[in-house]
């Protein structure tokens, strides 16, 4: 027995069972980040198709086989069983395959498959560096004097610059722009050294200057700090600072000291180059013939002037007039 239901009353609306509190879905939240989508209640009700259907829609079969597997998703840290299936279409690798050996790439370079040489652009910077030199005084402006000397060794062995006309006689008369520059920046150097002697005799003052050992017997004796004791501290007289200065500018241009270009070796080199394009068979083409006349055995000929287009003797003439005394 119960309680008997309610009568209901004329124009009274069904009213719908109330389901049990227990029995009630609660509202599920899908993405909280996204709670529109609780909105839609009829998700839940998507399934995926019966493996029959599968295998009788639009006429296709499966492999009977796959309906042994179970096609469900794994959980987060299972793997599925259709990974274990090949899928490739690949025909399998010959191991052989395995065993081949890289080609070996030839070592030698092709002088032929060179790109143009950079002598004109190194040239323009070094001339570039030498204009804007930015303090004449000892012996910072050695730091680019012996760049620029080194530039110059390069352009005096580039290997590309004879194999063309054109490029050859780029090569020569930049050498010869170098050398004259570097021949100029050394007669400012000892300019603005004898206007600096003056300056100290005048007012009675001393050159400060520090002085050290570089004897490799003692090298281990070095600190490499400005208080090393293999270094000392003197006060010069302007006539000895010149001396020391002049003294060192001179091996740089003659040798005898730490630089290992010499300007005076560089155009001993240069000239023996011009000799070698002069009288190697190689250097010599109908073009060259052509433009500047003569014969191989002209050139060949022991008597010929040095090269016209160095002018070393001009080059000569302006170092050997450097006042180094």
């Amino acid at each position: 027995m119960g309680r008997p239901r309610k009568r209901r009353r004329d124009g009274e609306a069904d009213e719908p069972a109330e389901l049990p509190a227990e029995e009630q879905p609660e509202p599920t939240t899908i993405l909280d980040g996204f709670p529109e989508i609780s909105n839609f209640t009829d998700l839940g009700l998507i399934s995926a198709p019966h493996l029959h259907d599968i295998n009788h829609s639009n006429g296709t079969t499966i492999n009977p086989t796959l309906s042994q597997h179970d096609l469900g998703l794994g959980d987060a840290f299972e793997i599925s069983p259709l990974s274990n299936l090949d899928f490739s279409m690949d025909p399998p690798i010959d191991p052989s395959l395995w065993d081949l050996q890289p080609v070996p790439q030839p070592n030698a370079v092709d002088g032929t498959n060179m790109g143009p040489c950079t002598c004109l652009s190194v040239m323009y910077l070094t001339l570039t560096d030498l204009q804007s030199v930015p303090s004449f005084a000892f012996p910072q402006v050695i730091i680019p004097l012996r760049k620029a000397m080194s530039n110059l060794s390069d352009l005096i062995h580039c290997p590309q610059c004879p194999k063309e006309m054109f490029t050859a006689i780029q090569n020569i008369q930049s050498a010869v722009a170098l050398f004259k520059a570097l021949v100029e920046r050394f007669n400012k150097v000892l300019i603005e050294l004898d206007a600096e002697a003056e300056r100290l005799q005048q007012t009675g003052q001393k050159k400060a200057y520090r002085v050290g050992d570089n004897n490799p017997a003692l090298h281990h004796l070095h600190t490499g700090t400005l208080d090393c004791p293999m270094g000392f501290n003197i006060d010069l007289e302007a006539k000895d600072w010149t001396r020391i200065v002049k003294t060192a500018l001179k091996t740089e241009i003659h040798g005898g000291g730490s630089n290992p270009r010499p300007l005076m070796d560089l155009l001993k080199e240069i000239e023996a180059r011009q000799e070698r394009w002069h009288n190697d068979k190689e250097f010599w083409s109908e073009e060259r013939i052509h433009m500047f006349g003569g014969t191989r055995l002209e050139c060949k000929d022991k008597d010929t002037k040095p090269c016209e287009a160095l002018g070393a003797d001009h080059i000569r003439r302006a170092i050997n007039r450097l006042n180094f005394d």
